[in-house]
């Protein structure tokens, strides 16, 4: 034996690792195993899978291909890659691998086809599979939340809330587990009702707006918020006190609890009965390092752009772009870029040499009430879908949202316009994938704005 094969992964430990979320690790050591069998297709599917979990798409999708040449009708390797198809927004080659995937049946796994036709926006054709998908595995977690965001995108928001409602089905890690009662509207139970944040920032920030009547029921309203969110309801009038999500309150000290997405369904959510933003508290400090930011470029079209979200989330990778799109505004006259990009991706500036076109403000951001204030001191705000859009939103700044395709439910289906913030267009992309049209429109009105 070779003292590389000595060394060598086995095939379980990479598993393993792969299982456990080291996806990294696992894809090293898949390779390393290929190096010994370059035609096993188990080995391919799996690197592809690890590494579609990784964000590396076009890579995973080629070792998936790869796979099937080895193994022709592997099922593991052809599911994998519709996957990572769907994941990339290439819909409808998703649905033919899906067809194969049940050697060419005409309708081929309904789940599958929803999902699909749902990625294709064929939304009421989605519809119709989904019921059909949930007849057949009504235990899968996904269909539900799914077939709210086709609900929801034919405008029957009363059927997506319904199903919105099972959401905890889909992640049940996020399901609160307080002992009081979870309220479901009506009359108060008690005195104090305790929300709990759930999913992204921007989400918190979103159904903010229905908290003010949360008055009408309760005495008293205490919140929980991750750490970037807390200092927005530090100080505004419809909370009382605001808890760290990792540091909640005692048991007991409420009366009831209520998940902050539940707000929507308690209140009747529709586009002409949507309530406008609520108030958001900007400390003074904020306030006062976004005035000192800003003041050299006081004469010049200030605005702030953000490219990408969290990488932590799946959508999130799909819904960002390439900072070189946001690069070509730096062209037009009395125009100051602010990058207002949180996290790794704030690296794009300096491996552009983008440094002085764009002032890299998230790189002293505390947190999104930092953000916030230096939103209020932007002419514009340019961004994909981030939670930075509601923040800029919230505060009535005006805001462009650079949307991938197909867009999140709660920018609808089509138009510019939305009934969440008046302050908002959506710039939406013609093709999946493509940002090319998406900036040349913003481009073209930049410079009409300013020239």
């Amino acid at each position: 034996m070779t003292d590389a094969a000595k060394h060598r992964p086995s095939l379980k430990q990479a598993v393993t690792w792969h299982r456990e979320g080291q996806h990294e690790k696992a894809a090293n050591a898949y390779r390393a195993l290929l190096r010994a069998t370059p035609d096993n297709a188990l080995l391919w599917t799996n690197l592809g899978a690890a590494l579609r979990s990784m964000g590396q798409l076009e890579t995973a999708m080629i070792c998936h291909r790869r796979a099937l040449h080895h193994g022709p009708g592997n099922i593991t390797a052809i599911a994998n890659l519709g996957n990572a198809l769907r994941e990339n927004g290439r819909y409808a080659e998703a649905q033919t691998i899906a067809l194969i995937e049940r050697a060419g049946q005409a309708i081929g796994p309904p789940g599958t086809v929803a999902r699909d036709l749902q990625g294709m926006e064929h939304w009421r054709a989605s519809l119709a599979a989904f019921d059909r998908a949930m007849a057949e595995t009504p235990d899968d977690p996904d269909l539900p939340i799914l077939r709210a965001t086709s609900h929801f995108m034919t405008g029957a928001f009363d059927k997506g809330l319904k199903d919105y409602r099972q959401r905890f089905r889909y992640s049940p890690r996020s399901k609160p587990t307080r002992t009081s009662p979870r309220w479901t509207g009506g009359q108060a139970t008690g005195r104090r009702l305790l929300i709990l944040c759930e999913q992204g920032l921007g989400d918190l920030v979103l159904v903010s707006r229905f908290m003010p009547a949360l008055r009408s029921h309760w005495k008293e309203i205490w919140l929980t918020s991750r750490r970037p969110t807390r200092r927005l309801f530090g100080d505004v009038p419809y909370i009382d006190r605001v808890f760290d999500k990792n540091d909640p309150p005692e048991e007991g000290l409420e009366d009831a609890h209520i998940p902050a997405m539940d707000l929507m369904g308690i209140f009747g959510l529709t586009p002409e009965t949507c309530p406008p933003p609520a108030r958001l508290s900007i400390p003074q400090d904020a306030q006062a390092r976004a005035a000192r930011l800003t003041a050299p470029y006081r004469s010049m079209v200030k605005v702030g752009i953000c490219w990408a979200g969290s990488p932590s989330f799946v959508q999130a990778r799909r819904k960002a772009t390439d900072l070189k799109h946001f690069l070509d505004l730096a062209k037009v006259p009395g125009v100051q870029l602010f990058g207002m990009c949180k996290g790794e991706r704030e690296a794009d500036i300096a491996a552009l040499g983008a440094e002085g076109l764009i002032l890299n403000t998230a790189a002293t951001d505390r947190d999104l009430a930092d953000a916030a204030a230096l939103c209020a001191q932007m002419d514009l705000v340019i961004t994909v879908d981030t939670a930075l859009a509601h923040v800029a939103g919230s505060l009535g700044v005006p805001v462009w949202v650079v949307l991938a395709r197909p867009g999140f439910w709660y920018w609808g289906p089509y138009g510019e316009a939305t009934y969440w913030y008046k302050s908002m267009r959506l710039i939406r992309q013609s093709t999946a994938g493509d940002w090319s049209g998406p900036f040349a429109t913003i481009r073209a009105d930049l410079e009409a704005m300013v020239l």
